[in-house]
């Protein structure tokens, strides 16, 4: 989930790891070893917390209800999870609906609408690994009242599946042959193949008796006013202002401890910031860098650092006669200089990107690292394609200039200032670059999506998994004729990455996976598709009077426990 949109997917920490652990992610009974202790050492060598920061470990008691707003730069375009990928969306559908299972801050998987998480051992995850089955809580129920079944997960998959709805990404979903569903409390989803990450499908899940009956799924009322068995909700939704949330009683983990949640839209982080110091916001999610210091100065506050998921990214559009020539790509990622990008606008709170994967990930490959900035081996790579440097040092081929356009999504303060470093960095090379800073909305859904671009610089959201069949299998080029499903936005066609990604999905040994995505990492840095950028630190603020916030750098995002979040008794 893209950040800004916002991360893509997408999607989306604090001093959560006080002990060691390991993750037992269930995957045929091989044990995937925890990725949080490097995201520990990580917390204390990024965190830079007061002691103010801290959690107070006598915990107060908690006030009967209360309001909370938590403030945030972007807008949702609908709240059906399964419609979009904007972070927003993502934010507020979270505490709408709920999913079979979730990640917690540490990121482990953990029961939701499930009752236990699915695994070889515990006999939820067959011998071949082609059937799962889920065993529900009972006595759930939808907003309106209505019992929660099986035949609502059975009918999401056929949602997802349906060529006329317009759905984010169905990777994952296509590969399951059927859900048979013996009782109202039991879902056995079969595979056509093994699907590794099948822990990371039905985050969300939808009423069948609603949407069923509601005609065209994509302009459906359902959108704007939906109908989950989340912890809170829908109320009222007031365009470019807030949207507000109110705690359901008939919760299944229990009444949550606030009586409304709103998700205020501030398009601004000044204004943001100015929210906060008025005592207006409780929390504000993904303080900007340029912030950090002053909102660390606030009195009544707890700023909670935490190494995250998202990294940030330069696209090529490779279908873009400028950028056939992998040595142009290679000049370009040359020319950029991530360390200062990182030292100045981040304040080393973040930290270089190589590749697709981040260094919280089994996934990660800890060999691939990338060039640092070397201008004159740029220029000589240009040289070497046909390009010489005019007089007024920009190169050019043919009667054309080597310059391009780099697409943003405005909102995001530092990420134009990113672009517009990146722009002087090459320009100082050679390469002259126009930034364009385009409406979120309009960049994601239109920009993005259409593949309207020469280059663009966003983010997304990795995953606890690493698969990533959908951001560069070929197929996942979207395009008319996949009915623009998928997010390989770049165009990469590459045979090897191909197989690679498909072998990764439905590969059974974990040190084989492992070695598949670690050589697509290693493809990344051989043909430049893109320029991996930089992992963020998350920094997020939130009022001392705010209990049991726990940031969490998953997919799952913030929100993920907003039901025992709460306002302390003074």
């Amino acid at each position: 989930m893209e950040d800004g949109r916002p991360v893509a997917v997408k999607h989306k920490t604090d001093d959560l790891f006080s002990k060691r652990k390991t993750i037992q992610i269930p995957r045929f009974g091989f044990r995937y070893s925890s990725f949080l202790c490097f995201l520990m050492a990580i917390v204390l060598l990024v965190g830079g917390c007061s002691s103010k920061s801290l959690p107070n470990p006598n915990k107060p008691e908690l006030k009967q209800g209360g309001q909370l707003v938590y403030g945030s730069l972007q807008e949702p375009n609908t709240l059906n999870p399964l419609l979009s990928d904007f972070l927003a969306t993502a934010e507020v559908s979270s505490l709408i609906f709920s999913g079979l299972l979730v990640n917690n801050e540490k990121g482990e998987w953990v029961p939701d609408l499930a009752v236990e998480v699915p695994t070889l051992q515990n006999g939820g995850v067959s011998q071949d690994g082609l059937s799962v089955t889920y065993k529900l809580r009972s006595g759930v129920t939808w907003h309106d009242g209505m019992p929660f079944t099986a035949e609502d997960v059975k009918f999401t998959w056929q949602l997802i599946m349906n060529p006329k709805v317009n759905i984010v990404s169905r990777d994952g979903y296509d590969r399951i042959l059927a859900i048979d569903t013996p009782d109202s409390n039991t879902v056995i989803v079969r595979f056509k193949e093994y699907y590794a990450p099948y822990l990371t499908l039905f985050t969300s899940i939808l009423p069948k008796h609603i949407i069923e009956s509601a005609g065209d799924v994509n302009k459906a009322a359902f959108n704007r006013g939906p109908i989950g068995t989340g912890p809170f909700k829908f109320k009222e939704w007031r365009l470019a202002e807030a949207i507000v949330l109110e705690a359901n009683t008939t919760y299944f983990r229990g009444k949550p401890n606030l009586d409304t949640i709103v998700y205020k839209i501030i398009p601004d982080n000044t204004i943001m910031l100015t929210l906060l110091k008025a005592g207006e916001l409780d929390i504000m999610a993904n303080v900007p860098f340029s912030q950090y210091e002053q909102v660390k100065s606030i009195e009544g506050v707890k700023v909670v650092s935490t190494p995250a998921m998202i990294w940030e990214h330069l696209d090529f559009n490779l279908d873009n006669p400028l950028f056939q020539d992998v040595r142009v790509r290679q000049a370009i990622s040359l020319g950029i200089d991530k360390q200062a990008l990182i030292t100045n606008l981040f304040k080393n709170a973040a930290s270089p990107a190589f590749g697709d994967q981040s260094p919280l990930s089994w996934g990660y490959n800890p060999v691939v690292k990338g060039a640092v900035r070397d201008v004159a081996a740029a220029r000589e790579l240009l040289v070497q394609a046909g390009w010489q440097q005019g007089t007024d040092g920009i190169f050019a081929k043919g009667g054309r200039k080597l310059l391009f356009s780099l697409s943003v999504p405005a909102g995001v303060k530092i990420r134009e200032l990113t672009a517009q470093m990146i722009a002087q960095q090459l320009k100082e090379t050679g390469i002259e670059v126009e930034v364009k800073v385009l409406d979120a909305q309009l960049f994601f859904a239109d920009t993005l999506k259409k593949r309207r671009f020469e280059t663009a610089l966003y983010a997304w959201v990795a995953g606890v998994d690493p698969n990533n069949l959908n951001l560069w299998n070929s197929k996942k080029i979207p395009s008319a004729a996949n009915r623009m499903e998928g997010q390989n936005y770049p165009g990469w066609r590459n045979a090897e990455v191909d197989l690679l990604t498909e072998q990764g999905a439905r590969t059974v040994d974990i040190e084989a996976r492992k070695q598949i995505y670690f050589r697509i990492q290693e493809l990344i840095q051989q043909e430049y598709p893109i320029i991996p950028l930089y992992f963020r630190t998350n920094i997020d603020v939130a009022k001392n009077s705010v209990e049991n916030y726990k940031s969490n750098p998953t997919p799952s995002g913030n929100l993920w426990n907003a039901w025992q979040w709460g306002i302390a008794s003074k």
